[in-house]
This record gives structure tokens, sequence and C-alpha cells, in this order.
């Protein structure tokens, strides 16, 4: 019986000496490598990380994992054995990497109390100069452009706003800007210049006017700019935006005699129903104010969805009646869709209504 104790305990100290003599420990000749200032088009960048095995088994690199994808890790792959060294390289892209460097390579081994390496690459990626293709990304012949539309933002009810596009002439002759296609009443577009010389610039605005345009929410209205360009003398260009009630700052003695907006029921659902089948409802729109409730604008996102009013006046403890007409053909599935009811009422200048079916 002693014997057998004693054996077991000769085992377990062979085998307790034994894994403290093959732990795998490692050095690394640095944890962070700063690349300084790099330019954006200056092309990769690499740092090395040197990996010392000082423990008395091989060390193994498993795998290594960039934090970006801006960044590869190449590695050493074989068994580093002990007093030996390998490399862990970390390949940078300043490609649109512009500003600090702040990234991270994590480097994970068989190593007994660094199994995982953090390694960081600090620096900072200058911007390349740019290009006119990067000033004008949109070109039509040699005509280019900051961008393909003017983008005008909130335009009020009241006001004339404007924005505009900058054209610069990449060819070798002057363009002459001869007219812009037709546009509804209320919008507008012209040209600083009559003629753009070669390498020069020149302003687009398109002009909105909030008092004479009627459909309030979002707009986007196409446009055509002709010229006598040798190579596509119409410029495609469109113009983007949205009309919005101008409430601007509001007494208290006008926020309690203002318009309010009520109504019976905030979405309709139909249920189930045959493709193809068009539906109706209604609702009851209600002005629980003390001054005149507009109704501005009704908008379906949708040419499968119709809103008419029987009045856009609507008088203080008055009702109108809202009538919405839903066609099912062509629709598959459950199906919802909006209608934008669009007011005078500044707590609800805009509001949704819901039509849903399921169909079969």
């Amino acid at each position: 019986m002693k014997f057998k104790i004693i054996l077991s305990l000769l085992i377990f100290t062979g085998f307790k000496i034994s894994a403290q003599q093959n732990k795998t420990t490692l050095d690394v000749d640095k944890r962070y490598h700063d690349f300084g200032k790099i330019k954006e088009d200056g092309g990769k960048v690499k740092a090395v990380f040197t990996f010392k095995n000082t423990g008395n088994a091989d060390l193994y690199i498993l795998k290594v994992e960039p934090s970006c994808g801006c960044t590869l890790g190449e590695y050493t792959k074989e068994p580093i054995p002990p007093g030996k060294t390998g490399t862990v390289t970390a390949i940078f892209n300043p490609k649109n990497q512009v500003g600090i460097i702040d990234k991270t390579v994590g480097v994970y081994t068989n190593a007994h109390y660094a199994s995982i390496v953090v390694l960081e690459l600090r620096g900072e990626v200058i911007p390349r100069d740019k290009s006119m293709s990067d000033i004008f990304p949109y070109r039509v012949g040699n005509l280019m452009f900051d961008k393909e539309m003017v983008e005008l933002g909130n335009v009020f009810h009241n006001a004339l706003d404007s924005a505009y596009l900058v054209m610069y002439n990449d060819g070798q002759y002057p363009i002459k800007i001869n007219n812009v296609s037709t546009l509804p009443v209320g919008y507008k577009v012209y040209a600083s210049k009559n003629a753009i010389e070669p390498n020069e610039e020149a302003k687009l605005f398109a002009v909105v006017d909030g008092n004479v345009i009627k459909d309030f929410g979002p707009f986007n209205k196409n446009f055509k700019l002709f010229t006598d360009d040798q190579e596509y003398s119409e410029k495609p260009l469109f113009m983007i935006g949205s009309l919005q009630y101008n409430f601007g700052k509001m007494s208290k003695k006008q926020k309690k005699s203002s318009p309010k907006f009520s109504i019976d029921k905030k979405e309709k659902d139909f249920g189930e129903k045959a493709i193809g089948s068009v539906v109706e409802e209604f609702f009851y729109i209600t002005n629980k104010g003390k001054n005149d409730l507009e109704i501005l604008t009704l908008r379906s996102q949708c040419s499968c969805t119709k809103a008419e009013i029987d009045k856009k006046t609507i008088k203080k403890g008055e009702r109108a009646i809202l009538k919405v007409t839903f066609d099912l053909l062509g629709h598959a599935g459950n199906i919802q869709k909006p209608i934008t009811i669009y007011t005078n009422d500044p707590n609800n200048a805009e509001f949704n209504i819901l039509l849903k079916a399921k169909l079969f």
C-alpha cells in the first residue's frame, strides 16, 4: 500500500516537473508602432513586430485578427523554437482613412501567460490632393458638376428660397448655356454665366417660390440644362426639397388660438381581401381649436391610394369627411400604405394615416 502511494506521488511530481519545464513564453520587441504622418495616396505601409520564444517549448502564432478591413496581418506560420524569433507584419492601407490612426491587431499564440497579444498602430493619415473628378464627380459631356442635384432643404410656404450647384468646363472650348427645360410654376433654374470658358466654373441656381407652389411635403423636380456642348448637349439634373408651413415664433396667445387637428382613427385594417379589390373608408377630421384649420395637402406615396376631402377649410368645432380609396390590384400578401395629411396646426403639421390589408 505504501509502495503504491509513493509511486503515485512520484508520477504526479514527474508530470508537474514536466509541465513546468515545457511552458511556452514569449517577448515582443514593441507593443505599438507609430507611422507618423503618411499620405492617403502614398500606398500601403508596414509595421513589423518581432516575437521571441523565451520558453522551453515551441511557440506557435495561431492567427492574427486586425480590427479594421484597412489592415492585413502576415505572420510566421512555422513553429518558433526556444530562443528563436518570428514576426507579425501589419500592413495598413491609408486609402479613405483620413485622420488619426487608432487600429489594433490581435495576435493569438500558444504562450502560457500571453495567449493573446494586442498590438497597436498609431499615426495620422494626411488627405490626398483632390483631383477635379473628386471636386466635380458628376460629368455629362465636357461639363462637370459638384453634384447632380440642387438641394434646397426645407422651403417655407410664405418665402422664396434658393440653392445652387457648381459647374466646371473640362473641355477645350467655351460651353454656352442656352436654356432650361420647362418647370412647373413656382420653380426656376438659371446659370450665373451665359457661357463657361474652358477650366472655368459657374453656378447653377434653383429658386423655389413657396408662395406659389401648393403641394406640401417633399418635392423632386427633374430638368434638363440645354447647352452647345459638342458631347451630350443636354444635361439631366434635378432639385429636391420639402415645402413646409412656416409657423415662425408663436406667442402663447397665438398657440392658444391656433387650430387643433383631431381625427377619429389613425389607421384602417381592411382585413383579408382578394387581389384586385377596391376598398373605401371614411375618416372624420374635427377642428378642436379656435382658428380655421386648413388641410393643405393630402399626399399618397402610392398610386394605389387616393384621398379626397369634402372641404379644406374647417371652422372651429366643424368636421370634414376624408374619403380614402385603396386599390389592391398588383399587390400580394400583407400590404400597408400611408397617406400624409399636411395642416396648419403647429402640433400636427404632418399626420399619417395607415391603410392595411391581407391579400389572397
